[in-house]
């Protein structure tokens, strides 16, 4: 088991796109009220993402989506998370294609203004571990890997947004030690 920060090619991101953000989206949209995904073929989000992605990852250099691979025959009752470390550096790559990709996170720097007196913040776009994968510890790694990220990049807080009627990550945010400081609120407009 390894974490990889994902490169910005297409390759790596159709990957990405097809092996853990469609999964992830659509374990979503079947959770969570307000998040349906477009009705469009699966390879035409997929195309979308990709393209989307590698913007992110090209234009941005505080943005990254982190991987988590296993080996082809890993047992996830036996995934070895302790393997895992979140300080270690992860490096810049998609592991080989005989690895299946079962996790990732996604951070960017929110950067404070000088006007503020309130630290930079790495934000946690997206976090999701496939289902066969869930209370192994990945996702407490991934959380580890963000705060390395966020160390490695002078930030002082972690920040993150989560669906109201999220409730399994929801718990799983408070029980790593996030408490609410802000309520955001949506309307249609008419």
């Amino acid at each position: 088991m390894e974490i990889r920060r994902l490169p910005a090619t297409e390759a790596a991101a159709e990957r990405y796109a097809a092996a853990l953000w469609l999964p992830y989206h659509r374990d979503l949209e079947a959770s969570v009220d307000a998040h349906a995904l477009a009705d469009r073929p699966d390879e035409e989000l997929i195309a979308a993402e990709t393209e989307f992605r590698l913007d992110l990852l090209r234009e941005n250099d505080d943005y990254r989506t982190w991987v988590v691979a296993v080996g082809p025959d890993a047992d996830p009752s036996e995934a070895a998370v302790d393997d895992l470390d979140p300080e270690d550096p992860a490096p810049v790559g998609v592991p080989g294609p005989d690895r299946d990709l079962v996790a990732f996170v996604s951070t960017s720097v929110d950067e404070c203004p000088a006007v503020f007196d309130r630290p930079d913040r790495l934000v946690v776009g997206d976090i999701y571990v496939a289902e066969s994968y869930r209370g192994t510890g990945i996702a407490r790694r991934l959380m580890g890997r963000a705060a390395a990220d966020a160390r490695e990049q002078e930030c002082g807080q972690l920040r993150l947004d989560v669906d109201v009627d999220n409730e399994r990550a929801i718990a799983f945010y408070e029980n790593a030690g996030f408490e609410s400081y802000r309520k955001q609120l949506t309307r249609e407009v008419v």
